[in-house]
């Protein structure tokens, strides 16, 4: 079971290597819950292409059964791009359990590597964002590792601003954490 997930996830990340940057998504599509299946895919190729960008681990995530990732998917709302069939970018949205409705977190942007500096980064936020906004958000969370100066430039470049609120990584407390937000009115 775990060698063909193996296999597609590699599968996935080699074919998207070739994409040329120009070509453009075909879709950014919101996962249903009975796509909990494609969450794993594309967050586990995702802890192996980049895993100092995330907190998770691919050791620890690649252990969960189908009722942890059932219970991730349920966390939040994820969507990924699709280029064909194959998922090439990913970002969840969601929410903390005592936070007010309108607000919510955005986590796991991930894009391919061949897939890298095309706009998708920003095209997967700014649909992910009116989607939440067309859904009554009003302020929108992140939280940015000391270190990844792109995301970083990204999110300031969509609108993001810094709180000024940092947080050492409970992992690792010689790295930390910024939190940003955008307020969308």
């Amino acid at each position: 079971m775990h060698n063909s997930h193996r296999q597609s996830r590699r599968q996935l990340a080699r074919g998207s290597d070739n994409v040329p940057k120009s070509w453009l998504v075909s879709d950014i599509k919101l996962l249903t819950r009975e796509e909990w299946q494609v969450l794993r895919d594309i967050r586990l190729t995702a802890l192996q292409d980049s895993p100092e960008s995330f907190l998770a681990t691919y050791q620890r995530e690649f252990s969960y059964r189908e009722e942890n990732w059932r219970a991730e998917f349920a966390r939040g709302e994820w969507n990924v791009g699709l280029l064909g069939a194959a998922a090439v970018s990913l970002l969840g949205a969601t929410r903390e359990v005592d936070a007010p409705i309108d607000q919510c977190y955005l986590e796991y942007m991930w894009v391919a590597p061949g897939c890298r500096r095309s706009g998708l980064a920003s095209r997967m936020l700014d649909v992910v964002v009116r989607r939440l906004q067309a859904r009554g958000v009003r302020t929108v969370f992140l939280w940015v590792l000391d270190g990844n100066e792109a995301a970083a430039r990204l999110y300031k470049r969509v609108g993001f601003v810094s709180t000024h609120y940092r947080q050492p990584l409970p992992a690792d407390p010689s790295r930390s954490e910024e939190r940003m937000l955008l307020n969308l009115g």
